[in-house]
Order: C-alpha cells, then sequence, then structure tokens
C-alpha cells in the first residue's frame, strides 16, 4: 500500500498512513488527513481501503473500544 496521497471514497482530499496494525487478523492502517493533519478526524481502513471505522480521535485506541 502507498504511504502518502491515498484518496478515500467518500472522504475529501488525500490521507497518509501515520501507524499500522493487525486486527482480527487483518491489517489495517490508521490514516492522518493531509491537508488537515490533527486537526481533522482520522479513518481506520483495511488494506483494500475499505473505512473500518471514521471519526477516529484517539487511534487504534477508537477501534480496540468497540470489540
Amino acid at each position: 500500500m502507498q504511504k502518502n496521497k491515498i484518496k478515500i471514497p467518500g472522504h475529501i482530499g488525500s490521507w497518509y498512513i501515520i501507524d499500522e496494525k493487525y486486527f482480527q487478523g487483518k491489517k489495517v492502517y490508521l490514516l492522518e488527513h493531509e491537508t488537515y493533519g490533527d486537526d481533522a478526524a482520522s479513518l481506520i481502513v483495511d488494506e483494500d481501503l475499505n473505512i473500518i471505522l471514521d471519526n477516529v480521535w484517539n487511534g487504534f485506541s477508537d477501534l480496540d473500544g468497540l470489540y
């Protein structure tokens, strides 16, 4: 997967990877907006750029709190 200039359908602008981990056997990525950085909510996506969680403010802790 590319590390930056990632386009996510339904989301404006481009994103870059700030962290990655395995979650439920899949590699997932924490993305930050290239223009707004940490002033905007982050996204967590899988390797196919499917959104696992949006409106992320606490990194992977937001994901871990759901399951």
